[in-house]
């Protein structure tokens, strides 16, 4: 059986952060990153059709990131990698396996 990705290839690692909202002092919305713990991960640029698509779509930094399955990321975690912070497009749960996930990101302007 192929597997989808060898576990020695998660070898880059990266930061998963939650975004709130929490009340400051004069009862107004304050956007607050907490850290939701870091992650090894195979970090790769997209490539082929892919990279096409994000081109088409004005996406100048689309990277895909490959990590252990984490149940509590959707597209509102932001990924820190190398000084770099990364929100979420898409999250693909590989094979509905709770395994993998292959998550689409791009850099944050």
């Amino acid at each position: 059986m192929k597997r989808f990705v060898d576990v020695g290839e998660l070898d880059q690692r990266i930061q998963l952060y939650q975004i709130v909202y929490e009340e400051d002092e004069l009862g107004q919305q304050v956007k607050k990153r907490v850290h939701m713990g870091d992650a090894w991960a195979k970090v790769s640029n997209l490539h082929g059709s892919e990279y096409y698509t994000a081109f088409a779509a004005k996406i100048e930094r689309e990277v895909s990131f490959v990590i252990r399955y984490h149940p509590d990321m959707d597209e509102t975690t932001e990924i820190e990698f190398r000084g770099n912070v990364y929100s979420i497009s898409y999250i693909d749960n590989v094979k509905y396996g709770n395994r993998y996930m292959e998550i689409k990101a791009q850099t944050k302007k």
